[in-house]
């Protein structure tokens, strides 16, 4: 990484001065398609088989996760700074399975008790019977290695002096696929208390275009951004405006809206169906991050050619920013509706 020269502007608090940077635009910027692209090339390969829950392919793919932070100095999130979370999962038809989620884990500095969480899931569902990989470039590989470069950008400010004020724990999460099983199992035992987490954010599928926008791409749905927080929801909002401007459908948020799914209309339930699922239920604040499904959910063809990598990219910096204003602001992330979560 490159240090860059940046006029900064200090906080005082505490008679202690924190340097924060004028413009993140500046650490947006080495958020690239083509760093996006290579990560993807590796991690959604034959090589990795499908990266189901408890195969071998999953364990490279937890390596390759956890040789990626240490490379760019990005410690691990346990409390002894090791990077795995080893579970044993249980699936809804009774299965015992061998998990691991990926911790990585950047250190604020005035507000470090305060952490923010972006999630990801590191797995997909592996090989079919006739032995087709199903690679999971969208789903979700393309969540995976926005993760990565945002932590790129993050750590590149640790490295000017400008790291965040809150911490940020990045947590790839096993055993989505079988029942959002990993995320579970973390906030049954957190790393870090619940009550300091202000703020989850969940990226699963963030790479393709959906039927709804062949005409206008340039899109991205938010879900729950203002469910149990409008501070939240403002704060995207603005960071969206400020710097990508994306146009941003919140048509979820509405778990009734119906969508074609496999052959029929059902209602979508999005706000239930990912790893913010359980933050949700621990009264977090969340927003979820998605393309919308496709031709190529679940399927073998879901390979990483088809990605758009240009919005792959706008769509990263995004959720860079939304982290940037989530972490450095004064005040965290209000609670101000609680949840009613009845899935």
């Amino acid at each position: 990484m490159k240090k860059r020269s940046f006029l900064p502007f200090c906080i005082g608090l505490m008679n202690i001065t924190y340097v924060v940077a004028q413009n993140p635009a500046d650490y947006a910027s080495s958020i690239t398609l083509q760093e996006l692209k290579e990560h993807l090339y590796v991690y959604a390969s034959d090589e990795f088989a499908g990266r189901e829950t408890g195969t071998e392919g999953e364990q490279k793919a937890i390596h390759f996760l956890k040789d990626y932070y240490q490379s760019i100095g990005v410690q691990g999130g346990n409390n002894n700074k090791t990077y795995f979370q080893n579970m044993v999962l249980s699936t809804r038809r009774g299965k015992t399975l061998n998990g691991t989620n990926v911790l990585a884990y950047i250190p604020g500095s005035d507000k470090k008790d305060e952490v923010l969480v972006i999630t990801s899931h590191l797995d997909h569902i592996g090989v079919e019977p006739d032995g087709q990989i199903n690679n999971g470039a969208d789903d979700d590989g393309s969540g995976t290695v926005a993760m990565m470069e945002i932590a790129e950008a993050f750590q590149e400010a640790v490295a000017n002096g400008d790291g965040p004020r809150r911490s940020i724990l990045f947590l790839h999460v096993s055993g989505e696929e079988k029942g959002l099983l990993g995320s579970k199992y973390y906030t049954d035992h957190p790393v870090y208390p619940l009550k300091n987490t202000v703020t989850n954010l969940n990226i699963d599928m963030i790479g393709r275009v959906d039927s709804l926008h062949l005409d206008q791409p340039d899109y991205l749905y938010l879900i729950g951004s203002d469910i149990l927080s409008d501070d939240l929801h403002e704060v995207s909002e603005a960071a969206n405006q400020a710097y990508v401007q994306l146009n941003l459908d919140y048509r979820y948020n509405d778990p009734t809206t119906l969508v074609w799914e496999r052959g029929r209309y059902r209602e979508n339930n999005y706000y239930y169906r990912s790893d913010h699922y359980h933050f949700i239920k621990n009264n977090i604040p969340a927003i979820f991050y998605f393309n919308g499904t496709h031709a190529d959910y679940h399927a073998p063809t879901d390979t990483v050619e088809k990605i758009d990598y240009h919005l792959l990219e706008r769509r990263t910096k995004l959720i860079f920013h939304t982290a940037w204003a989530i972490a450095n602001r004064e005040d965290r992330i209000r609670l101000d509706k609680k949840n009613n979560v009845i899935k």
